[in-house]
């Protein structure tokens, strides 16, 4: 299996990105999150 295909990087690219939106989904739920509890 050649990666450096463009069938290849285009795979690639779009596990990254996948991987980039989910992350910062988490981000925000955990920001959100954090909001709400209190100073200590």
């Amino acid at each position: 299996m050649e990666i450096f295909t463009s069938e290849g990087f285009a795979a690639l690219l779009q596990v990254i990105m996948i991987d980039l939106v989910l992350a910062g989904d988490n981000a925000i739920v955990i920001g959100l999150a954090a909001a709400g509890l209190p100073v200590d």
